[in-house]
């Protein structure tokens, strides 16, 4: 059924270098990845930016995105003039429009059915170098899935999964129908999908951010029926050389940064608020030590929180003080954890998880986690 579009008054607020988002602490600026790779010397030049903040830190969003708040508002252009020499902005005219998600230890681990990472190095380019597509919302979201199930999952627009023979299979708007093409033709045809939504969203005068939000079908016919893959997410620790980590609450450090630096030149944010860190595996204790989390039973592996107070006005309470305290009282459990200071649960995990709507006090919390 399609999403009831027809009160929307305004285009997506995501925000970007172009288009910051207001906020009770100043102004928000995301930085799409891509999920590519992503300098390290790059997260040193974004803290940097806000390295006159009481807490200087890089949020990791739940799309793998990299954002900074707290800016002044508006964003000075000499701010947005150094976020942009990171080499994190390819291309200023699609900045919205680089949501891509894929399986982020595809081609380290040999887990998947194939690598990804040549086609998401396509994906990524074909849509930077097609202006129209400049104009996909900034909520459209690419998902490339190396048939793990990690990513697939996700709610896409467009996704594209690694099948056994080496093929891609396409599919548009989470159908459970697709097209199998040859890789080599998996990327022109996944752009082709997002210019016919483009299309498609003019011809029927829609608002729709998404393609299930259509009505109408896109892509050609032929399509045949798809059972999706229903994988973890990467699991934190030791993947034979390389290392997953998770940031606390999503916030990047100065001193989680200075020890990526001497682990690696690059790390690829992942959508689960972790880092992949090739050739790392050497490297834990001295990530464990900068405050990252290493392992999947350290409590920071399922428990996650909103922006809260200060920084969002809609918040009831300070959120991420309120996980600190939590933190070192969580009882073992299987699912993600949530704390959320309204109603919207901003962030929330994809799937089953504990959901601590505004908690009046940690008592409270501990009741719903023991349910777990």
């Amino acid at each position: 059924m399609a999403t009831d579009v027809s009160t929307r008054e305004r285009a997506d607020l995501c925000p970007g270098v172009a288009r910051p988002f207001g906020a009770a602490d100043g102004a928000i600026v995301r930085i799409r990845t891509g999920a590519r790779p992503v300098p390290v010397a790059a997260l040193v030049q974004l803290l940097d930016v806000v390295a006159s903040q009481p807490d200087p830190s890089l949020q990791l969003t739940s799309r793998g995105a990299l954002q900074l708040r707290g800016l002044p508002d508006p964003v000075p252009g000499d701010v947005r003039a150094a976020i942009v020499a990171t080499g994190l902005v390819p291309s200023q005219p699609h900045e919205l429009a680089r949501n891509i998600v894929a399986s982020p230890l595809s081609g380290l681990d040999g887990q998947g059915i194939g690598d990804v990472r040549s086609l998401v190095r396509e994906l990524d380019e074909g849509l930077c170098a097609d202006p129209d597509l400049a104009a996909l919302p900034g909520r459209f979201l690419f998902a490339v899935d190396d048939g793990r199930g990690d990513v697939a999952g996700f709610g896409f627009d467009v996704g594209l999964l690694a099948m056994p023979s080496g093929s891609v299979t396409l599919m548009a708007g989470g159908s459970d129908r697709g097209w199998v093409v040859d890789a080599e033709a998996a990327v022109p045809f996944a752009l082709e999908l997002a210019r016919s939504f483009l299309a498609a969203r003019e011809r029927l005068g829609s608002t729709a951010w998404h393609v299930r939000e259509l009505g109408v079908p896109i892509g050609p016919g032929g399509a045949s029926p798809v059972t999706l893959p229903r994988g973890a997410p990467a699991a934190l620790g030791q993947h034979g050389r390389h290392a997953v980590v998770g940031v606390p609450l999503g916030l990047l450090t100065t001193a989680h940064v200075a020890a990526l630096g001497e682990a690696a030149t690059h790390v690829v944010a992942t959508p689960w608020r972790s880092l992949v860190i090739e050739g790392a595996a050497g490297s834990l204790d001295r990530l464990a030590e900068s405050g990252l989390a290493v392992s999947a039973r350290s409590p920071w592996a399922r428990l996650h929180a909103c922006t809260g107070l200060p920084g969002c006005a809609k918040s009831a309470i300070d959120t991420h003080a309120f996980a600190r305290e939590l933190v070192g009282r969580m009882p073992l459990g299987s699912l993600p954890v949530h704390v959320s200071g309204c109603d919207r649960r901003c962030g929330a995990p994809a799937g089953d998880y504990v959901d601590l709507l505004a908690p009046l006090s940690i008592d409270a919390a501990m009741e719903a986690l023991n349910q777990d």
